[in-house]
């Protein structure tokens, strides 16, 4: 159905949120914040870091860089979700490409890749190491569409969150939510999945 696939990665193609919402949650926390887990994790989802830091009145920069911090410490190694290398070997397999598109650090996203022997499936990851405006805008993807000749009807974002659907739509191609939790609601995107293995439709 597509012929590139960029994949978001935190929440998408990897469980890693339980490590990284403990980061948020200590950091809130240091401030003197006492907030509740499930909404800091609801922002998130629906919104950003950036807007926890706003919601508290907080320096993003001095935030973010706090909860890296805690979440770099944080000795549990997060793992992709069941299914997800099949999916990414059928793209392959199909003469087709999947590239990855993160707030995540490359070094750190190619290292989890690594250790479960997922990196040759990816064709590039761009992580904030380049130096694009934060998802949704984009920038970043139109990068992506730009340097590797991808027709937008044949290309689709794929991730767990508003910013990653309005970051397709905003660089004009498709978009799948994945929305594994049945979280959020009334997300404007081409397509849902509710599990990993409900990609194979769009194989």
């Amino acid at each position: 159905m597509f012929e590139e696939y960029i994949w978001d990665f935190d929440g998408t193609l990897y469980d890693s949120y339980p490590v990284i919402l403990e980061g948020f949650m200590s950091t809130l926390n240091d401030y003197g914040i006492q907030a509740n887990r499930r909404e800091i994790y609801q922002i998130l989802k629906e919104k950003s870091s950036a807007a926890i830091a706003e919601k508290y009145h907080l320096d993003f920069d001095e935030f973010t860089k706090i909860y890296k911090g805690y979440e770099a410490k944080d000795p549990r190694i997060p793992v992709s979700y069941p299914g997800t290398k099949e999916v990414l070997e059928a793209i392959v397999a199909k003469g087709k490409k999947n590239y990855i598109l993160t707030h995540r650090l490359v070094a750190s996203t190619q290292e989890l890749l690594e250790r479960e022997g997922m990196l040759h499936l990816v064709e590039e990851i761009v992580g904030p190491e380049n130096n694009f405006p934060r998802k949704p805008n984009p920038a970043s993807l139109n990068y992506l569409v730009d340097k590797y000749q991808m027709i937008p009807d044949k290309t689709v974002m794929i991730g767990d969150r508003t910013m990653d659907v309005d970051a397709g739509r905003n660089a004009g191609i498709q978009s799948i939510f994945y929305d594994l939790e049945n979280l959020l609601e009334d997300i404007d995107a081409n397509y849902t999945v509710h599990s990993v293995k409900e990609m194979n439709q769009f194989i």
